[in-house]
């Protein structure tokens, strides 16, 4: 990557964190006041009681045509066989999926994190159902655990956010504080934080799950209460008891398992190759198609490819390296060699910070596959010219120096590239 693309990058970074920021103190200087009238009949929360005690449960029903964002929640039954690429060895139904998402009174993984909200969602019959559980105290921990364990038996795969290293972990963290055993220790991970940033990590300012399901999933949140405010949020329930304290919180952790069965939706056309590649920008098509090469979709990754090698050069030539980079491991050659030679021909290479790689390769290719030293050693000698113009445009000097490590990158590579124009010398 450039450095201008990095920097690019890490500007929109910033802009995210100051606009989470904003969000935040939106948030907090709203907090005082909310309606303390609402009651948890009002929230449709009722109450569960098992042997372990009692508990709050929100249940939520929504029709397989509910449209959340761009997708129907129903259009998954179709595809969500296509998910077993992430676990090739176990079939995938999706009356097995269990949607999964937690709030917690820290953001660390230690034991002292307390999750007092779980949220979950599966598909039932011809319905999407959304369950909360809620602990009004900390006692009520052990009545909600001892729920959540039969809850999980009927399912293979666990689909979260960030929920393989976070929200996963913290409930196994709780059964083990609570001298409990989980029920289904077995159950698959399928993460979609690690899709996302294959997909997006460039592309977007933020691979938060709030950011993707706007950009990508069309879905906006209005007065939603950050996740980053949910432990705020809970602490000042347990000082008030006032249940319209955590409403906000209900509808947050609801929109996010609800995000988690369009992310699958939009994960799952990904790997039927239906997604729009024309309408993708270039960064975005060359991840999905590295991504689809790794799930092992070669001809999807392929075409992802082809339609980013057909777009203008000023719209795709940034990513020509990295293609033929792609190509060359994949033993392509030819394929590497047209887009070496193109990067080259382009007039823009001739800037001072142009790539000398594709000289460099497409050398190396005439030497050893083709016997042509001649043009080897032409595209040597371009090399080295313009490695020198970087050089000396950072105002580095070509002597030589005592050590290796005392000498710059760019003096290693003029030095390198002058031993290889010494060697074709010889050859002709």
């Amino acid at each position: 990557m450039s450095l201008l693309q990095e920097r690019l990058n890490r500007f929109r970074k910033t802009l995210a964190n100051l606009a989470q920021k904003e969000e935040l103190m939106e948030v907090d200087s709203e907090l005082p006041k909310q309606s303390n009238s609402l009651d948890w009949e009002d929230l449709d929360v009722t109450t569960i009681t098992n042997d372990a005690g009692s508990f709050l449960i929100r249940k939520r029903i929504f029709p397989l045509q509910h449209q959340h964002g761009q997708y129907q929640l129903g259009v998954l039954l179709d595809f969500a066989q296509e998910l077993r690429v992430f676990h090739p060895d176990v079939e995938v139904s999706w009356e097995q999926l269990l949607f999964f998402d937690t709030e917690t009174t820290g953001l660390g993984v230690g034991a002292g994190n307390v999750p007092f909200m779980i949220g979950i969602g599966y598909y039932e019959q011809d319905q999407f159902v959304t369950e909360q559980f809620f602990i009004r105290n900390p006692a009520e921990e052990l009545a909600m655990l001892r729920y959540f364990n039969e809850c999980l038996l009927r399912f293979s795969h666990v689909v979260s956010y960030n929920g393989r290293t976070f929200d996963w972990p913290i409930v196994q963290n709780r059964y083990i504080m609570n001298r409990m055993k989980l029920s289904n220790p077995n159950l698959l991970q399928l993460d979609f934080l690690y899709v996302s940033r294959s997909f997006w990590r460039n592309t977007l300012p933020s691979c938060r799950l709030s950011k993707v399901e706007e950009e990508r999933l069309g879905f906006s949140r209005l007065d939603d209460v950050p996740g980053s405010m949910a432990p705020t949020l809970y602490f000042q329930y347990l000082a008030e008891k006032h249940p319209s304290i955590m409403s906000g919180v209900f509808v947050h952790n609801e929109h996010d398992i609800l995000s988690l069965a369009s992310l699958a939706i939009h994960f799952c056309l990904a790997l039927l190759g239906k997604l729009d590649y024309k309408a993708m920008e270039a960064e975005e098509l060359f991840r999905i198609g590295l991504w689809l090469d790794k799930m092992g979709k070669l001809d999807l990754a392929e075409s992802a490819f082809t339609v980013l090698m057909e777009r203008p050069a000023e719209l795709s030539s940034t990513h020509w390296l990295l293609l033929a980079a792609y190509y060359k491991k994949k033993g392509q050659e030819q394929l590497a060699v047209k887009l070496w030679s193109d990067y080259i021909a382009l007039e823009r290479n001739e800037l001072a910070f142009a790539s000398v790689d594709p000289y460099i390769e497409l050398a190396m290719y005439y030497e050893h596959r083709v016997k042509d030293y001649q043009t080897a050693l032409n595209l040597t000698e371009k090399a080295f010219q313009h490695a020198w113009k970087q050089a000396s445009f950072l105002r580095m000097s070509m002597q030589r120096a005592s050590s290796k490590e005392s000498k710059s990158k760019q003096q290693l590579l003029c030095d390198q590239i002058q031993k290889r124009l010494d060697r074709l010398r010889k050859k002709i």
